[in-house]
């Protein structure tokens, strides 16, 4: 009873041996979603200038259909669910938010004002 158990390696997770490995793999794995965000925030962007009007920048049945994805693609590596909903709900929040600059920035709102 008095050995450690060791947790589930999720992905490609590869054991460690000490804090100082645990450390250097979380700063790896930190670095590869600063990839991943910043394609991510390129589509926002590109999603920003196409969409035509200010009111489709938000989208319900979107948002909820990512969540759904989302925790559906956790389920293969036993993530909680919660964890990712709570994740992935303040990153399309600030994905939405930075959209709305982007459409704005563009002049599309001037485009809709009721004195264009």
């Amino acid at each position: 009873m008095d050995e450690k158990t060791t947790p589930p390696l999720r992905a490609g997770a590869v054991p460690c041996k000490s804090m100082q490995d645990v450390r250097r793999e979380i700063d790896r794995v930190d670095q590869a979603l600063v990839v991943l965000l910043a394609e991510r925030l390129s589509y926002i962007e590109q999603a920003g200038v196409i969409k035509s009007s200010r009111d489709s920048v938000r989208d319900e049945a979107r948002i909820e259909d990512v969540i759904a994805k989302v925790q559906a693609g956790g389920t293969r590596f036993e993530l909680p669910a919660a964890y990712l909903e709570d994740v992935f709900r303040h990153l399309i929040e600030w994905s939405i938010a930075h959209e709305f600059v982007v459409y704005d920035d563009l002049g599309h709102a001037d485009s809709e004002s009721p004195d264009a």
